[in-house]
């Protein structure tokens, strides 16, 4: 391991160089276009296709740095047709869903941060306001439910206390039974991505391709789920998004 460290870093300086001195620019020819930057922007940015749909020309580099040992391993095919996510999100959020989103909101919300090196975004943070908006309606949902605590059995103490008791903070100990994390678990949100064909539309890039779950599924497409559910709240309003929790995934979660 200690001899292919410095034989690796010899190669990578090779390519550095190597890749330089192809791209290597003439003082002059560096003054002359510096004036007309802004303009050269502006006509790239009319000419370019939308950011999900290609790797921005500004954030690839001139050599990969990486060397592949496997080469199976990159090989990862992903999904490019908008009609099938289309027919995913109608299957997640109901007729007409496609009409919710615009298209770089879409692409964004199945976008893993694996794909592409992160280069056309990713659903991180859309992914951290669905789980919130999913948490605050199932614990909602699980404090309005009809009590389902029960006292323990065999208490030595029941004759030497009184706890407090009123029927409209009784329905809060259901919390002490069932927790959010109980209904939203990686291995439930996953079979309900798989269930509503959301699998075969995030682009992700697994670390090992012969190993999907060792790759991280479920964790991927439980997040992808949460990044619709952010989208959504995101475009339409957290309203919207609440009632799509409710009506589309804690009923089948719960069934």
């Amino acid at each position: 391991m200690a001899s292919s460290t410095p034989r690796s870093a010899a190669r990578l300086a090779r390519q550095t160089v190597r890749s330089c001195k192809s791209q290597s620019i003439t003082p002059s020819c560096r003054s002359s276009t510096s004036f007309s930057t802004s303009t050269i922007r502006r006509s790239e940015q009319l000419n370019e296709p939308p950011r999900w749909a290609h790797t921005p020309e500004r954030m690839k580099a001139p050599f990969s740095p990486h060397i592949t040992k496997d080469p199976t391993r990159s090989a990862w095919k992903v999904n490019e047709d908008p009609k099938k996510l289309d027919d995913a999100l109608n299957n997640f959020l109901g007729r007409d869903a496609e009409r919710m989103l615009p298209d770089e909101l879409k692409w964004l919300a199945v976008t893993h941060k694996s794909f592409d090196q992160g280069r056309r975004g990713f659903n991180d943070r859309l992914a951290f306001l669905g789980r919130q908006i999913c948490a605050l309606e199932c614990t909602q949902s699980i404090i309005t439910s009809p009590p389902s605590y029960t006292e323990p059995k065999n208490d030595p103490f029941a004759d030497r206390r009184e706890p407090f008791e009123d029927h409209v903070l009784r329905s809060v100990d259901n919390l002490s039974e069932r927790q959010p994390a109980d209904v939203f678990s990686l291995e439930k949100l996953s079979k309900f991505a798989l269930e509503t064909g959301l699998t075969e539309v995030v682009r992700w890039k697994p670390r090992m391709p012969d190993n999907i779950k060792g790759s991280g599924f479920e964790p991927v497409m439980s997040g992808a789920v949460y990044a619709v559910v952010g989208a959504v709240a995101l475009h339409q309003g957290g309203k919207i998004a609440s009632r799509i929790v409710r009506e589309r995934i804690l009923k089948r979660l719960r069934s």
